[in-house]
């Protein structure tokens, strides 16, 4: 060693194994920051760019992600409205649910309608027409009144399950009286009766009696307290009882079943409005 010569060793190469040694940071292309310019000797080693630009994510964001504006953030709050996927629109399933609802308000409907139409309409008026039919036979009798008999006492043929109706004046109702007979025991029964009534001619009777043969007979009508009793028929017992037992049957019946089916339907709409 020579006395000009310096007695520093020279610096020994750092090893990079492969990454840039840490140096001052250095303007690169652009602007952005880069990384390990470092020397060996009189050789420089090429700086690597991190990134894009020698950025990290963008716009010289080091360990940010980088913003695209394509892509949403899954653990971001959402705001604004629902996709259509959670806020089902007029064409979803959803709208089904309330056309579903609507059909189950309806449920007890018809039941109520049914019902209500049987009670206010089909009873009354079955039973309505039971009565006008039964009496339907008396009907121009009564317009015109009561055949008199020719004497206190009259015979009349009546055939089997025929009826007739006795009549006196109703001025004579306090002192008169009436009684019925076949022409063999046993062949008619009769009824009493105190109602008064009133004939299309006007004139006004009290029937006394209700006369009803059980086989074909002669029957003989007499009174006493009266020169001028009447009657009215004969008329078929079947022809003026079957209605007026039919009719009103039927009309209860209708109005039972009728008033069941109003109930029905009350409540199914209660329960069909609270669902």
């Amino acid at each position: 060693m020579s006395d000009g010569e310096s007695t520093t060793p020279a610096p020994r190469q750092r090893p990079s194994y492969g990454l840039p040694g840490p140096t001052s940071p250095a303007a690169g292309p652009e602007g952005s920051p880069q990384y390990g310019s470092q020397n060996a000797g009189s050789s420089s080693v090429q700086t690597q760019n991190y990134g894009s630009s020698g950025n990290y994510g963008s716009s010289g964001n080091y360990g940010a992600p980088g913003h695209d504006p394509s892509r949403t953030d899954p653990y971001a709050p959402q705001t604004g409205p629902l996709p259509a996927s959670v806020h089902p629109g007029p064409g979803s399933s959803g709208s089904s649910g309330g056309a579903g609802s609507t059909t189950r308000k309806r449920r007890g409907l018809w039941p109520l309608i049914i019902g209500l139409v049987l009670l206010l309409v089909i009873g009354p008026a079955a039973t309505i027409g039971g009565i006008v039919w039964s009496v339907g036979s008396l009907v121009g009798d009564a317009a015109e009144g009561p055949v008199p008999m020719q004497a206190a006492t009259a015979d009349i043929e009546v055939p089997a399950n025929e009826m007739l109706i006795v009549y006196i004046p109703l001025a004579d109702a306090a002192t008169a009286e009436c009684t019925a007979t076949g022409s063999t025991p046993g062949a008619v029964t009769s009824v009493p009766s105190s109602t008064e009534t009133t004939f299309g001619d006007g004139t006004q009777y009290v029937q006394v009696l209700g006369v009803a043969a059980l086989e074909d007979t002669t029957v003989t009508v007499s009174c006493t307290g009266t020169d001028a009793p009447a009657h009215l028929g004969p008329y078929s017992i079947l022809s003026m009882a079957a209605p007026l037992l039919i009719g009103p049957v039927v009309g209860v019946v209708a109005g039972l079943i009728g008033l069941v089916l109003t109930i029905i339907g009350i409540v199914l709409l209660v329960k069909s409005r609270r669902s």
